[in-house]
Order: structure tokens, then sequence, then C-alpha cells
């Protein structure tokens, strides 16, 4: 594959669909330091498949390289299009693919960009790879917020599906309700949403084991972080919260 090519074909088609005022808003919207071409998420979704229809084929090597280019851009629709591009070939991933994720949940800047490599990304390779799980631990440590965030929520595809290592997942979360003083507003709300958003995927299958951990941490967890987590527990675990 020619990679400058390829990302020059990219490059064509976001300008070709950009707008100028939307780019403006959303670049607002975001608090982003990134420049924006104005492009939809369906636009978007329409370049990559096709993109895809001349790349039935797309390797993985080719993918990895394809992805860092664009994610190195300092275009924000480039940025999404290199994790497009990494979760084509998501279900080929594994250890070996956490030097690129960690780069890019290092870099990012913002939630639209860490919870799609979050959930889509590290999620899926959490399924083909259980060695994954050992680095969510690692990254709850990190000074940087967005790569805790990643951490709290990189499990959501397995607690949809009633499975995923819930033990640990508690062992992430709890030590975050203790907030340091040096917390920013930010880093507050994305973390207390994130927990609570990822209580709330547990809580919608499995409500009595979200209950039972809310029911023991609530005093210690947020009012943010509680009623997110809480509000979809059935009527009867509610009243037994209030």
């Amino acid at each position: 594959m020619d990679i400058g090519f390829e990302t020059s074909w990219f490059r064509e088609r976001l300008k070709e669909a950009g707008n100028p005022k939307r780019a403006a808003g959303e670049k607002k919207y975001l608090k982003s330091p990134w420049k924006f071409y104005g492009v939809t998420v369906p636009q978007r979704h329409k370049i990559v498949k096709e993109w895809l229809k001349k790349h039935q084929d797309l390797q993985l090597g080719d993918a990895e390289k394809l992805t860092e280019i664009l994610w190195n851009s300092e275009w924000h629709e480039e940025k999404s299009l290199a994790i497009d591009i990494v979760r084509l070939t998501s279900g080929r991933l594994t250890v070996k693919q956490i030097p690129l994720v960690e780069k890019m949940i290092n870099e990012t800047t913002g939630w639209d960009h860490l919870d799609e490599i979050a959930v889509h990304v590290i999620g899926t390779m959490i399924d083909n790879d259980k060695a994954t799980l050992k680095y969510l631990s690692k990254w709850a440590k990190s000074k940087n917020f967005w790569v805790r965030r990643a951490a709290v929520l990189s499990q959501i595809p397995q607690f949809k599906r009633k499975a995923g290592n819930k033990k640990l997942f508690f062992e992430i979360i709890v030590p975050m309700f203790d907030e340091g003083t040096h917390w920013s507003k930010e880093e507050r709300f994305f973390i207390r949403k994130a927990i609570g958003w990822a209580l709330r995927e547990i809580a919608n299958v499995e409500p009595e084991v979200a209950f039972e951990f809310i029911k023991q941490y609530k005093y210690k967890m947020s009012g943010l972080t509680f009623r997110e987590a809480s509000r979809n527990l059935p009527e009867n675990y509610q009243k037994r919260l209030a």
C-alpha cells in the first residue's frame, strides 16, 4: 500500500466535504486545539466506506501505518479517521498493538476520540487478547485523566454482555472516589461521568451486582456518579438506595 497516496486521498475527500461554518462550531463545542474541516460523522463514515471497498484485503501493518500518520495530524477529522482505520482491523488487534493505542490515549485531548478508542478499540482488544486487561490498572494510575478514563470505559463491551472482569474494574474505580485536591473541574466531571456510565452498563444486565456496589460506596462517590450509575436500576433497588 502506498501510505502517502492513501493519506492524500483521505485529505482530499475531507476538504471536499468540509463546511467552514460547521468547523468553527465544532471546534468551539469540543474546546479542541485542533483544526477542523467541518465534516459530519455520517460524511466521514461514507468516506471510510468508499475507501474500504477498494481495500478489502487491508493488512494490519498497513492499517497501523496509516493510523499513525492520520493520528499525528493537526486536523480533528484526520484523527477521527485514524480511529476508524484501526477499528477496521480491531478484530485482529492484540497486546502487540498496545504501543499504538497507548500513544493515542495519551495524546487524546477530548472525550469524542477517547471514548471511541476505549470502547471500540481497546474493548475489542480485550475480547481478542485477555492480556490487554493488565494495562488497565496501569492506565488507572496515569497523571493524564483521559488515560484514566480509558481504563474505566474499556470493559463496557464486556459489561453489556454480562461479562468482563468486574473485580478489576472495582479495584480501578474505588481509589478514584478520593479525587486528589489538584484535580481540575474538567477532570472531576469526566472521571465521575465515566464511572457512572460503566456502572450503569453493569446495572442494565446485572442490577444486583451494580446495586451492591453502589450501596457500599454511595457516600464515597460523587452525586453525578451516583445518579448516572443508579438511574437504570429497577425501582425496588432505587428505593433501597434513597
